[in-house]
């Protein structure tokens, strides 16, 4: 890979990332009332003396007002090392608040990452091997059922009948992050019982999606001659569809492979409020109901960082796979 290409999109990503943090600025400042006066009021039931507004206003980067041209400058440097300031409502530094969240993301972004491409790719594949018969037909149309709900929906859905009506699971998902140290078969079940829908919600449209992406991979290969000269040769068709058609249809399904972890982070911050899923996204829909500014705003930069850097890495993966292409 060229070093002048390569340095040229990590330029394009920092950009991206600094034109988010100024959107994420400049729409909070938007927003109506004083975060600081709120909060003190809110939480102590009583006004408050000028001069513990204006300390407040100050920590929360609002001093001499919300567009003040040095409190933007402090803003650029904090949110670029990663230093959002300190929670009041919660008595804690928002990275914190972020990081105590971020392995229930993790964990349940992880997990659906890879569960959707071990059941998604083997079945794109068997879906190629019966072309033209009514099982071909019967997994593409589910699936492109399936790759069309939003996550939301399925969530909501899942949310009515295994938790409103038929009581199966709990209706929150929060448990003792005690459990994350307990390599127990007994605390593996117990967090995937508490895990099964919000995994569920992400999982069966992101399969979904890889089997009509490896589908058309595989189906676009099959046509090449190489393929044609291995079925002269004898060689079984089983051997053809799983070691050279496969292997070489992975660079279109890289891309989805990335794309997946972006499309799931945006999923995730529903599936999370439906589910009451401790992550990171259900941190930016308290903070957000609460005008909480330094956790909402260091919540959905985080969540825009994950995306950006998942976006980015899409054309690297393609120039590692193919040496041919060229970022």
């Amino acid at each position: 890979m060229n070093v002048y290409l390569i340095a040229r999109k990590i330029i394009q990503a920092l950009v991206l990332i600094f034109s988010t943090v100024v959107f994420i600025y400049v729409i909070y400042r938007l927003m109506p009332g004083n975060p600081a006066q709120l909060f003190l009021i809110g939480a102590r039931g009583k006004d408050v003396s000028k001069q513990t507004l204006e300390s407040i206003e100050k920590s929360l980067g609002l001093a001499g007002g919300k567009w003040n041209f040095a409190n933007f400058v402090i803003y650029l440097k904090d949110m670029f090392t990663f230093n959002f300031g300190f929670d009041y409502y919660r008595g804690t530094t928002v990275w914190n608040v972020i990081a105590s969240s971020m392995p229930y993301t993790l964990l349940l972004l992880g997990t659906a990452a890879v569960l959707s491409f071990v059941f998604g790719l083997p079945i794109g594949i068997v879906a190629t091997w019966k072309r033209g018969r009514k099982s071909e037909a019967a997994i593409n149309t589910t699936s492109l059922i399936l790759n069309s709900i939003p996550y939301f929906i399925l969530g909501i859905l899942l949310y009515v009948y295994f938790v409103a009506y038929y009581h199966i699971f709990p209706v929150t998902s929060r448990f003792s992050p005690a459990y994350f140290h307990m390599f127990t078969v007994s605390a593996f079940l117990y967090i995937m019982y508490k895990m099964a829908l919000p995994l569920l919600s992400l999982i069966v449209v992101e399969v979904a999606a890889h089997v009509l992406t490896m589908r058309a991979a595989m189906v676009s290969v099959l046509g090449e001659d190489y393929i044609t000269t291995a079925r002269a040769k004898g060689i079984p068709e089983r051997t053809i569809m799983f070691h050279h058609a496969a292997r070489n249809a992975m660079i279109p399904v890289s891309t989805r492979m990335a794309l997946e972890f972006a499309l799931l982070t945006s999923g995730a911050v529903i599936v999370e409020i439906i589910f009451s899923w401790p992550g990171i996204g259900h941190k930016l829909y308290e903070a957000t109901l609460t005008e909480d500014y330094p956790l909402s705003e260091g919540a959905l930069f985080i969540i825009s960082l994950i995306v950006i850097i998942a976006y980015s890495l899409i054309d690297f993966i393609h120039a590692w796979l193919d040496p041919r292409i060229s970022i």
